[in-house]
């Protein structure tokens, strides 16, 4: 694991860029400072970007956060979320006469998400009861506990519905300090009373697959991907035969103990990496030229 001040250092050696989101780009309120001009930089000298997201909604929505935030489509080839890969994963579903799932599902999640298939020919029940599938996109707020959504797992595990989740991660951190629990939780907490789960995005390799054929099959060795979830984005891209860049002002900055603009003290960011048995190629703070 190498320590950088800034993609340049890197940059000869990478021609495409797999950016995560949340804790990389923006906190949900906030872009990270250089974050844009990062892109801009990258664009110039002819580098591809995509962003690849565990997001539980549309790409076109991601779309419209970043283009708010000064993110334009010029800068990038394309978003990939985990809201897109499931919702493409059940229109096959569909087009396959509903071959896998049922038409019917239970919903755990934001009233924010609830447009997640929309276009798509299934129903969302109110009783589990009458469902095929569970989808969980999260919860509802920035101090959203596990016991908000626990009780609708529950209810869906009694009928032995089968776990969707839109978002892999567990936690995202706003650049405060702040921790929001994602979907990922309330996912392990359905495994752990007997619930089956399918997850959507990342580290699972179906989404790194569909990345590199957006950018038309590169070698590997000129992809890295940038991300500050070890079990996420670290640990996707290495079974992918990525390279990455470990941002440690995100999702590990509690653990470390410093604020998103801090280095991370090799001793502490080794112990968690030996912890988790994931190794980044580099290191960096935040997102910086």
């Amino acid at each position: 694991m190498k320590h950088i001040d800034g993609i340049a250092e890197i940059v000869e050696k990478y021609d495409y860029f797999i950016f995560d989101v949340w804790g990389v780009v923006h906190d949900g309120s906030s872009l990270y400072p250089q974050a844009l001009e990062t892109f801009k930089y990258l664009n110039k000298i002819g580098k591809k970007i995509c962003f690849l997201s565990n997001a539980p909604r549309r790409a076109s929505k991601v779309e419209k956060t970043l283009n708010d935030f000064g993110i334009t489509k010029d800068l990038y080839e394309f978003i990939l979320t985990s809201g897109e890969s499931s919702y493409l994963d059940l229109a096959k579903n569909q087009k396959n006469n509903f071959a896998n799932f049922g038409k019917n599902y239970f919903y755990i999640g934001p009233s924010k998400d609830l447009d997640l298939l929309d276009g798509l020919d299934y129903n969302r029940v109110e009783n589990p009861s009458k469902a095929d599938f569970a989808i969980t996109t999260g919860f509802d707020g920035e101090h959203s506990k596990i016991s908000e959504k626990l009780p609708l797992a529950i209810q869906a595990n009694e009928f032995k519905l089968p776990m969707l989740c839109v978002n892999p991660d567990l936690i995202v951190v706003k650049q405060n300090g702040v921790e929001m629990i994602c979907a990922g939780a309330l996912a392990l907490e359905y495994q752990k009373i007997g619930g089956t789960v399918l997850y959507y995005g990342k580290p699972f390799s179906k989404v790194y697959q569909m990345v590199l054929e957006k950018f038309l099959m590169p070698n590997e060795k000129k992809v890295i991907a940038i991300g500050d979830g070890l079990e996420t984005d670290i640990k996707g891209a290495s079974d992918s035969k990525i390279d990455s860049i470990l941002v440690t002002g995100g999702i590990l900055s509690k653990d470390l103990g410093i604020k998103f603009w801090q280095s991370a003290e090799d001793e502490k960011l080794n112990k968690i990496c030996n912890n988790y048995k994931i190794f980044p190629n580099y290191i960096i703070s935040n997102l910086r030229i």
